[in-house]
């Protein structure tokens, strides 16, 4: 009977282990958008892989990440078989299911032209885009100011990607993309660093923010996770971690 009980005590101890390990975790929701989060080799990177792990930490989580489509992510967070995500707009059906995190930690989206060094001098107007042809991805979003311009010659290509190589090799005059993923592309692939970015600078207010699913096991947890996200805002820690993020490789 002893021996029972004794076997019983351990065995509940390991369950409470287990549960104790569980409640400090928070399973994180990965689509794959590079450079905010890349999904193509494991473990995964990107900006916002690099903010979670850090936000996770100072509050004292563990993180389990969940590579998926964004829509079934979304999905995921609505059925409370996922904690948290990031960079999501907000929505007037996602405020049903999910936190805001507060602050928002992107706020806007900046678009910015590269161009091949040497080839012009510094663009600082919107009327020097003129007489060039600007590269863009077909069917992506530009602020009105560029997009409603009559004057602005575009010529789309089916992926940027492919506009930041045809620059690269000469075989276009400017290609004009959201920062971040053009920052990151040009790190990636400029690796004569042939190109310079331009002062030239678009710019529309945007609101982009973690979430925690209101299903979660840690719904307890949003006023701390919303003050540990305000404390990396204002050290400037999150704005750090997105520029070391794309600097070139060496």
């Amino acid at each position: 009977m002893k021996y029972l009980l004794f076997a019983v005590l351990i065995a509940m101890q390991l369950i409470h282990g287990a549960a104790a390990n569980t409640e400090k975790t928070l399973t994180y929701v990965v689509p794959h958008w590079p450079p905010w989060t890349d999904t193509q080799t494991y473990p995964y990177q990107g900006i916002d892989v690099e903010i979670i792990t850090a936000l996770a930490d100072k509050a004292g989580f563990k993180l389990n990440m969940l590579q998926c489509a964004w829509k079934r992510c979304l999905r995921l967070l609505e059925q409370g078989k996922a904690d948290i995500a990031t960079n999501v707009l907000k929505k007037a059906d996602r405020e049903v299911y999910l936190h805001y995190l507060t602050p928002a930690y992107r706020t806007n989206l900046n678009y910015v032209i590269y161009t091949h060094k040497g080839d012009m001098r510094a663009i600082t107007t919107k009327q020097q885009l003129y007489p060039l042809q600007i590269t863009i991805e077909r069917g992506a979003h530009f602020p009105d100011e560029f997009s409603q311009d009559k004057n602005i010659q575009t010529r789309p290509v089916s992926q940027t990607l492919f506009a930041i190589k045809q620059l690269i090799n000469q075989r276009a005059n400017a290609v004009i993309g959201e920062e971040y993923q053009l920052d990151y592309l040009v790190s990636r692939l400029d690796t004569n660093r042939v190109l310079e970015k331009q002062p030239l600078l678009f710019s529309e207010p945007i609101n982009a923010y973690i979430v925690l699913s209101k299903k979660s096991h840690h719904a307890e947890a949003v006023a701390q996770l919303s003050n540990t996200i305000a404390q990396m805002m204002d050290s400037g820690q999150i704005e750090s971690m997105k520029r070391d993020y794309l600097r070139p490789n060496e």
